[in-house]
């Protein structure tokens, strides 16, 4: 039987435009596509999602594997199908035709998966003009963890660097360039940046997210001024795929616990889902012997809830909320919390509370129309010894779309604005820095010479009061020289106004003195990447490969000089130019339909600025690195062996004087996880993790840390992991629905 949605759902909809007619649709509409999605024993698949490829439309078949379109214009339409753990099918169907029946075939690692970031409509990642890397929530359960950074390092041109040898502080960078020049999204809006992107990203627990969508590459012209470097998106779990309970818990050997629940309702024309994090560590663990932390304690907690509104399968309204509390503590082994700002007990406390709200509108009146609206709140309350460091952020967003499908052409426009407020108590931070910056965008994607040819062009427009109407052009090409050969083509540029205090943790500990030497002008890039995605036939088990080539030129990039006083950090537009270049390759193989599986990658990089006639290396930096992760599912038993594993490459580092010098450049090294899953019932798993397998450790990252008040000390020299091996066991219950 039906349910219908509540009533006080229905005058909200109505509201807001959204047709609440939830009756049956008529049977003698003939415009309309009917069919049914099926495994390959001819089972349904429940709950498939059926998209109309370049578009926003899609809708979400029943209990039995039933779909049906209405509303269409007659012709013929592209069709997206995908279900959790299968592979995307694409299909040619022509409006009023009979009831078909479409077969989705078992594919863990989602190599052919369904994506959004790239062009802001669905598509399959090989059709896509724009090359995505999606990483889907199977290759996140490999390495299991509560920290979504430090999943997502070991993508092939990924790096996690880690800012601060005490309070590790962390971010990502994206083909050598900062985690500042990369734009994070949830769910696909922008509300990640610069006071949120020091501690905001280890929030987003991987128990969420359904998959990650990845660009390397510029994509200010969908996204703002700060995609730079890239975009990664995470992809929550949607009401109605996930289980109606799920827990996933683990404990580790240096005493943490972390424990991840989800409750959702029966999917219906409304569905939710409650879910929830606990993570706790307390203990003092010190092997390098400095008499710090060599990783913080930790005390958070994150509730997230959502709720989709979708009847007859057609989703018409979404609203998510998070709430995120976080209490992140390290030091001296005898620091306690009583000891806060204290200047003869040294530690860094970082108190952070944060609420995210993301909605999305599809109204009745059209198909081809779609409104999404974030808010978020960000506020840190910290100390770095003595020093006192307070900060509060509003974001809000909005965009407004219309997409539509006409001949060869496929159309966005959209019309864009962010209201933010920063305050800290930073001499920088005068009065609250407010910007309103409204922005209006416009795509184009062309299908040419039978479809093997794809066009994209883009621009964005976006009204800084400071620096008038910025231009983000975008151009994207995919050409499909052979069946098994694609060639894309992505180039842009990019605008970065810089919050210096909230994105450069090296400003806020140490004994440095902070210099800013005048005033910051904001940053301005050009970026092209050049992507080969070849397919070599090897009978039954094809191997993927993709060589990927990439440029990124600055104008007034800000770079920290540690060099010119080793006492000072001194900030500063660059005169001259800064360059992010450099060549990956990556193998990606299924052996006898998900035995084995394995993925091999390589990036080589040259990061660099000029000044003058002098070209340096840029810090932290890593000239080269490589990312493997295989998994092997044994037939005889439900058990499953996954290796992760990167080394990375010499970096330069900070000079420091006598009697404190350091190597100037790292050493390469390698970090290596295993885990076992045992599956002893349909829907539970056991798993034993074993992280940093060899036990590298750098030698302490602190500068003079036996005397943390003083002008020597520093924390900023990390180059890599300062935690040894340990062990993690945990359960998860309610692995399918």
């Amino acid at each position: 039987m039906r349910r219908s949605a509540p009533a006080f759902v229905v005058a909200l909809l109505a509201a807001l435009g959204v047709s609440a007619d939830v009756s049956p649709v008529s049977a003698q509409t003939t415009a309309a596509i009917r069919g049914r999605v099926v495994r390959e024993s001819g089972q349904p698949v429940a709950y498939a999602t059926v998209q109309i490829a370049g578009s926003q439309r899609g809708v979400v078949a029943d209990a039995d594997g039933r779909f049906l379109f209405v509303g269409l214009d007659e012709g013929s339409y592209t069709l997206l199908f995908s279900a959790q753990g299968y592979g995307a099918v694409e299909r040619e169907v022509a409006v009023g035709g009979p009831l078909f029946t479409v077969t989705l075939s078992p594919d863990p690692v989602a190599l052919e998966a369904i994506t959004v970031t790239g062009t802001m409509k669905a598509t399959t990642v090989s059709a896509s003009p724009v090359k995505v890397n999606v990483v889907p929530e199977a290759v996140l359960q490999r390495n299991a963890t509560n920290n979504l950074v430090e999943t997502i390092s070991f993508v092939n041109g990924i790096y996690q660097q880690v800012d601060c040898g005490v309070c590790y502080t962390n971010n990502l960078r994206i083909n050598g360039m900062e985690g500042p020049y990369t734009a994070v999204l949830i769910d696909g809006m922008p509300i990640m940046s610069s006071l949120a992107s020091v501690y905001g990203l280890n929030g987003i627990n991987p128990a969420l997210i359904e998959q990650v969508e990845i660009i390397k590459g510029p994509a200010s012209t969908l996204y703002g001024s700060e995609a730079m470097a890239g975009v990664i998106n995470v992809i929550t779990k949607d009401p109605r795929f996930a289980p109606r309970l799920a827990v996933d818990a683990w404990g580790s050997s240096d005493a943490e616990g972390n424990v991840d629940f989800a409750l959702a309702t029966e999917p219906g024309d409304l569905s939710g889902m409650l879910s929830g994090s606990v993570a706790y560590n307390e203990r003092f663990v010190d092997d390098n012997g400095d008499g710090f932390h060599d990783f913080p304690e930790n005390r958070r907690g994150v509730v997230f809830g959502k709720m989709d509104y979708a009847p007859e399968g057609q989703r018409r309204a979404s609203l998510s909320a998070k709430y995120l509390y976080e209490d992140r503590a390290a030091g001296v082994e005898a620091w306690t919390s009583d000891d806060r700002g204290s200047s003869t007990v040294y530690g860094e406390s970082i108190y952070t509370n944060r609420i995210e709200l993301l909605g999305q509108l599809r109204p009745s009146w059209s198909e081809d129309v779609r409104f999404e609206g974030s808010y978020s709140w960000h506020d840190q309350d910290s100390f770095y010894g003595d020093s006192k460091y307070a900060a509060s952020q509003h974001i809000g967003f909005a965009n407004a779309l219309w997409g539509r499908t006409l001949g060869m052409h496929d159309l966005l426009l959209g019309a864009t604005a962010r209201y933010q407020t920063y305050d800290d108590d930073t001499p920088a931070t005068a009065a609250q820095d407010r910007r309103f910056i409204p922005g209006l965008l416009a795509e184009d994607q062309v299908r040419l010479f039978a479809d093997r040819v794809t066009l994209l062009g883009g621009m964005r427009a976006d009204h800084h009061d400071e620096h008038g109407v910025i231009l983000s052009p975008r151009f994207a090409a995919k050409w499909d020289a052979t069946e098994r050969t694609a060639l894309r083509f992505n180039a842009g540029t990019g605008f970065r106004v810089v919050n210096l205090f909230t994105e450069d943790h090296a400003a806020l500990t140490g004994a440095r003195d902070v210099v800013i030497a005048s005033n910051l002008d904001p940053e301005r890039s050009r970026s092209f990447t050049l992507n080969v995605n070849q397919v070599v036939e090897l009978g039954p088990n094809p191997m993927m490969i993709d060589v990927d080539l990439f440029h990124t030129s600055f104008d007034n990039k800000i770079i920290p000089d540690y060099d010119v006083d080793p006492n000072q950090i001194v900030y500063e537009n660059l005169d001259g130019h800064a360059v992010s270049r450099g060549v990956s390759l990556s193998f990606n193989q299924n052996i006898d339909f998900d035995r084995f599986l394995y993925s091999v990658g390589f990036t080589w990089q040259d990061v660099y600025f000029v000044e003058g006639d002098v070209r340096e290396d840029e810090f932290f930096a890593a000239d080269w690195r490589g990312v493997f992760s295989a998994t092997y599912n044994m037939r005889s038993q439900p058990l499953r062996f996954d290796y992760t594993g990167s080394v990375t490459g010499p970096m330069r580092l900070p000079a420091y004087e006598a009697p404190f010098e350091r190597p100037e450049r790292s050493p390469a090294y390698g970090v290596h996880n295993v885990q076992g899953t045992w599956r002893f019932m349909a829907d539970s798993e056991l798993y034993l993790s074993v992280k940093n397998l060899f036990d590298f450790t750098q030698p302490t990252p602190l500068v003079d840390p036996a005397n943390p008040f003083g002008d020597a000390f520093d924390t900023a020299y990390v180059y890599g992991p300062m935690r040894g091996r340990f062990l993690m066991l945990g359960l998860r219950y309610g692995v399918g629905r």
